[in-house]
């Protein structure tokens, strides 16, 4: 069942995980300016793998 209620998927009004909403970049309601990333996006864990692993290279070539 889908919800229209933007509060689905805060969790602490800092995490946002949500499986049915296809962004991956969220603008956080309260606060009045930020983003964070929809966790419940398996974009979201791919782009963190990639960011992960360039990292891991970067500081070992470094």
């Amino acid at each position: 069942m889908k919800s229209n209620n933007r509060d689905d998927g805060w969790l602490t009004g800092r995490l946002y995980f949500n499986r049915e909403d296809k962004r991956v970049i969220v603008k956080r309601p309260r606060s009045g300016f930020g983003y964070t990333i929809n966790f419940g996006s398996k974009r979201t864990w791919v782009f963190q793998i990639v960011f992960v692993i360039i990292m891991v290279i970067l500081v070992n070539v470094l």
